[in-house]
């Protein structure tokens, strides 16, 4: 408040000593034009003043009579009032300009210290009479709001990682521990020690893993290094690297190639983008059910590449959210996987960053089917055409 206040004396004290400056220069040369007119007006410059050639013929003795002084005073005075009159006024009205600009600046202040605090439930009025500080406190009100949720975020992350670091690694330690108390003897105790340590190992992995590439995506070192390639060919050899989990899960996986086209992507960011959609699916099938990975050309639409389950679903309410960065829908099934809840978002965003759409539907009981859309231009060659 005390800078406010400073401010505001300044910028009054500015005001004045302007309007000062500029009435004292304005008297100044009215005054000096004034005398020259008045004294071409007696001298006849104008014409014979009142029709007395006296004056005319002796303007020099008439200037100096008492009249003439008594009027050039008056005038001289008059000129001074109306000067100073005019000053107040603008100063007056420079006041309350000055007002009117200083205390949406206070608000601005006080806005600004309250964030730099961390309350980011600060908000401030779009009242503010002016459009370019309505629009200003919209674009802070805004600043501020995606703070809040990147602080949510963060918080989010602590909190996830905190629960799911401690999972595996009281697994791993428990089992370390009662190796070294030779508490486990038997092959067969051996064998599940060693599969449990391994699994939790994979789900450090996996966490690791999604918090690089989202790190690499915030950071925006994530850089298209696109070629050409059959999109089938990439999509197969993606297929074939999961096949065997699918079979360890006992769940189907199957495939139905029928774009038949090269593409000028990024190969790698299609991969990780795929293999997420894939994981996600594999994971949340179960036994028994079956997994699709297909491509096809549609219509104007270019290249889809959809990764379809016949799993449990996805609520309607938690559709909404499946987005969103670290959401879980199905904590339980998360633990199983080692999964952070950034697969579907990791997925968009390496999609997105050449621009694609990754789309998603869901019903419960029935399955999900996310489709990955890529315009027409990235296709450089239909080999359908080329084989026809």
């Amino acid at each position: 408040m005390k800078k406010t206040s400073s401010f505001y004396t300044r910028l009054i004290l500015s005001y004045a000593a302007l309007l000062v400056l500029v009435m004292v220069l304005s008297i100044s040369i009215a005054d000096a034009f004034f005398i020259r007119a008045f004294k071409t007006f007696l001298s006849g410059g104008y014409g014979s003043p009142f029709g007395i050639e006296s004056m005319v013929i002796e303007p020099k003795t008439y200037l100096l009579t008492a009249t003439y002084l008594k009027f050039h005073d008056m005038m001289r005075l008059s000129v001074w009032i109306g000067g100073c009159a005019v000053m107040l006024i603008a100063l007056g009205v420079a006041s309350w300009f000055t007002r009117r600009f200083s205390q949406p600046i206070s608000g601005f202040a006080g806005f600004a210290d309250r964030i730099g605090h961390g309350d980011y439930d600060a908000q401030i009025s779009d009242n503010q009479g002016l459009r370019e500080f309505a629009e200003l406190s919209n674009s802070l009100n805004h600043m501020a709001h995606e703070l809040k949720c990147r602080d949510e975020v963060e918080q989010e992350l602590f909190s996830n990682l905190s629960h799911e670091l401690r999972t595996p690694v009281t697994v791993i330690k428990g089992y370390m521990e009662a190796l070294d108390a030779e508490l486990i003897s038997s092959p067969q105790e051996l064998h599940s020690a060693a599969e449990a340590i391994s699994q939790e190992t994979a789900n450090l992995e996996i966490m690791i893993n999604e918090l690089r590439q989202l790190a690499q995506i915030d950071n925006n070192a994530v850089t298209p290094e696109a070629s050409d390639f059959d999109v089938d060919e990439v999509l197969g050899y993606i297929w074939r690297r999961f096949a065997p989990i699918a079979a360890v899960r006992e769940v189907l996986l199957s495939h139905q190639f029928e774009a038949n086209v090269r593409v000028h992507l990024d190969r790698q960011l299609l991969d990780r983008a795929v293999a997420n959609l894939l994981s996600n699916a594999i994971t949340a099938t179960p036994s028994g059910h079956s997994v699709t990975l297909s491509s096809a050309i549609v219509g104007s639409h270019g290249v889809n590449i959809v990764v379809e389950d016949t799993g449990s679903g996805i609520p309607q309410e938690d559709l909404a959210h499946v987005f969103d960065r670290f959401f879980r829908g199905d904590r339980s099934r998360n633990r199983r996987s080692g999964g952070l809840g950034l697969g579907l978002p990791i997925a968009r965003d390496l999609v997105e960053i050449e621009g694609g759409h990754l789309d998603i539907k869901s019903t419960v009981d029935v399955g999900t089917r996310v489709t990955i859309s890529y315009p027409r231009s990235v296709i450089t060659r239909d080999e359908s055409l080329l084989a026809s």
